[in-house]
């Protein structure tokens, strides 16, 4: 059987040239000669996206600075490469034996860094997103509306991406950042796989925990009227909650969940389904890592086929992702995922 760089039509080679590309500051062909290895880990809201790149002290070194901004790209010499990582240059540092290490992170550094205290009257959570990565200098990209606040309150207790993910979760969203550094916030849809990895082929190592859902019903209850007495009234406070409490799930461990933020019946109610959604996706967790792959980015889906046992096999979402290239250790990635189906990301409120 003939396969590799001989194989007909369409066949992957055997044996693959892995290639990048850097444009944060300086020229390409300085980054070429210098680089040694770089490590991009991305991941599900308040994870903060961050990009480390390692330089040699022999070869010329590139001109970059902090506050460079720019792109990393990743592939194969007998393909494209593919944007994984858009961000600017966090923290330079350098010894006198000549190495320099360089950190770029994207928006998610920005939220990080950012915390506000403000209320929001009649708001959706995707208004609330949006002003939040506005006020941080972050960049958006699909935001979409989610649930409905008539009264939220942002706190300083917690920076601002820590609140785009309790909002991403009480919406039934996930949020993150794209490769090219823009924020999402909007619902997962469990399509198609952007990249199948075969069991025997092209896995190198995989194994998943499946746990008992932390939480099977649920029940949330808020404050305020505003559900039935008008939206202006979400300030009042009622004596009978159920105008104000959702449920969701079935099941012996039952949580009740408190929450002043849900002022409305559909906010208490898309709250508990997302918990309930958020708990079962949690119940099967693990970590795939797999030859150096590009199109896997975080909020994307991946599918593994042929493995020895079912629960291995199947459609996952990808929470985390880290990419690493080195001269000496070629390409690979490593696939943080957890059980693919419709609501919102793991974790509970």
């Amino acid at each position: 059987m003939v396969s590799g760089l001989f194989a007909g039509g369409n066949a992957r080679p055997a044996l693959r040239r892995p290639l990048f590309s850097v444009s944060l500051g300086g020229n390409a062909d300085e980054w070429a000669q210098s680089l040694v290895s770089l490590t991009v880990e991305a991941g599900l809201a308040p994870f903060a996206d961050a990009a480390t790149l390692h330089l040699a002290g022999a070869a010329p070194a590139p001109d970059v600075a902090v506050g460079d901004s720019g792109a990393i790209e990743l592939g194969y010499g007998d393909d494209a490469t593919e944007k994984v990582f858009t961000g600017q240059v966090e923290e330079v540092r350098r010894s006198v034996q000549g190495e320099t290490s360089v950190t770029a992170v994207n928006g998610a550094a920005q939220l990080s860094r950012l915390r506000a205290n403000q209320s929001y009257e009649q708001q959706k959570a995707g208004d609330i997103v949006r002003d939040l990565a506005g006020r941080a200098g972050a960049d958006t990209d699909t935001v979409e509306d989610g649930a409905d606040f008539p009264f939220y309150v942002v706190d300083g207790g917690r920076n601002a991406y820590q609140h785009v993910a309790a909002l991403a979760r009480k919406s039934g969203f996930l949020a993150y950042f794209t490769t090219e550094g823009k924020l999402s916030f909007a619902p997962f849809t469990a399509g198609q796989a952007v990249q199948t990895f075969t069991y025997g082929e092209d896995v190198l190592s995989l194994d998943a925990t499946e746990v008992v859902p932390a939480v099977g019903a649920v029940m949330t209850v808020g404050e305020g009227a505003a559900g039935s007495q008008g939206q202006e009234a979400w300030s009042w406070l009622v004596k009978d909650p159920s105008a104000v409490t959702g449920n969701a799930g079935s099941g012996d461990s039952e949580r009740l969940v408190q929450d002043s933020s849900l002022r409305s019946a559909e906010a208490a109610q898309g709250a508990a389904e997302g918990i309930v959604d958020a708990a079962g996706r949690m119940s099967l967790t693990g970590e795939l890592e797999v030859p150096g792959s590009p199109a896997v980015v975080v909020g994307s889906a991946v599918e593994v086929v042929d493995a020895p046992q079912d629960a291995l096999n199947g459609l996952f979402l990808v929470r985390w992702v880290r990419h690493r290239f080195s001269k000496r250790g070629g390409f690979t990635t490593l696939i943080s995922f957890g059980r693919s189906g419709d609501g919102g990301p793991g974790g509970l409120l």
